[in-house]
């Protein structure tokens, strides 16, 4: 007798809503979230993200990739995917992983007014609205300084009723069209015009962007390149909670610079020295050393937004809030949260070796 397979999806519960989330790629995306009617039948598909497959050496991926077609680059910031949709007349956002974040759907509905998703969904109600949330936000620290304080959204892909993604010059077309944000545009390109793109690549690098995402016309086709300015700041930023994390985290993020600084053509002295710096300045003081973790700040509107934002966090990882006070931002009365995560096998491992205890390396 055969075991019954185990579904795929976990079933929860958002404001009201019931819904699957699938948790592997198996007959549909991680991700990917399913609304079920009362009788049981499926009322809403909300299709996950897929995975953006990125190169390490720029000319050969373009290559194999796009050929000789001509193809759009856009630049990739560095925030957290969601993806906003409208169900039974509400905005809702997940996570890439397929989760309704409490956060994101609050800040989708400040979006709604704000950046005209009202009037988007209005006229393309079964669409879904895929982008980068920057700013001040649960997800990821490392915020652009340039960012007025609050969360932002910035649109990259619009996926149709069918599932698939509108081809870039037309969803170029419609944000323009509703005045909706959307990530930087820097142009088209091709394997035969190459240098124009190493050129862009080095000003984002110099100006300590992250990289570059890029699509072919029909939109089905994409890759990511990053800059080794990220990829160092990543490290020096990780190091502290590294016990928390796979060694291929580090391993591919030096690889990744260094194949990056010889293809481009940087000063690899000078790209040598940083990588030992990212190194130095991301270990913990000896001194001063209390808790491996990572600061975040947040603004939210309703504090039930928060506990049930924290809910979802401590699932995986252990929360501490600093402070909350009441603030004005875009024009709005809001709660500041300032909220630690706290990376306990880091943690522990890191006040053995500062404390003078053994290891059997």
């Amino acid at each position: 007798m055969k075991t019954p397979k185990k579904p795929d999806f976990e079933v929860l519960e958002f404001g009201g809503h019931t819904y699957h989330r699938h948790k592997k790629d198996r007959d549909v995306l991680r991700g990917t979230l399913e609304f079920p009617s009362q009788e049981n039948h499926i009322d809403r598909i909300v299709p996950g993200f897929p995975q953006i497959q990125r190169v390490y050496r720029l000319k050969e991926g373009v290559e194999r990739l796009f050929g000789n077609e001509v193809f759009f680059a856009e630049e990739k910031l560095d925030g957290y995917n969601a993806r906003i949709f409208q169900h039974q007349g509400g905005l809702l956002a997940a996570t890439r992983g397929g989760f309704i974040c409490p956060f994101t759907t609050e800040w989708a509905s400040i979006w709604k007014k704000d950046k005209n998703l009202d009037s988007f969904f209005r006229d393309y109600p079964e669409h879904v609205l895929c982008g980068e949330v920057i700013g001040d936000n649960p997800y990821n620290w490392q915020r652009d300084p340039n960012m007025a304080p609050g969360a932002h959204f910035f649109i990259f892909e619009i996926t149709a009723p069918d599932g698939n993604f509108l081809p870039p010059e037309e969803r170029y077309r419609i944000t323009a069209d509703y005045g909706l944000p959307g990530v930087p545009k820097m142009g088209q390109h091709s394997a035969a015009r190459l240098e124009k793109l190493y050129e862009l690549m080095r000003e984002l690098n110099d100006r300590g962007r992250e990289g570059v995402v890029l699509k072919d016309a029909a939109g089905g086709k994409r890759l990511k390149f990053v800059t080794p300015t990220t990829d160092l700041q990543d490290l020096k930023d990780a190091l502290q909670i590294g016990f928390d994390l796979s060694s291929g985290f580090f391993f591919n993020r030096y690889l990744r610079a260094s194949v990056f600084i010889k293809e481009l053509g940087l000063n690899q002295d000078e790209y040598a020295s940083r990588i030992g710096w990212a190194f130095l300045d991301g270990c913990p003081d000896p001194e001063n050393f209390k808790q491996a973790g990572e600061k975040y700040t947040i603004y939210v509107q309703s504090e039930n937004t928060w506990k049930a934002l924290c809910e979802q966090l401590k699932s995986k990882v252990l929360i501490a809030c600093d402070s909350k006070k009441e603030v004005r931002i875009l024009g709005r009365k809001m709660l500041r949260i300032d909220f630690r995560r706290i990376y306990q096998k880091s943690t522990q491992r890191y006040r053995k070796i500062l404390r003078g205890h053994l290891h059997k390396d």
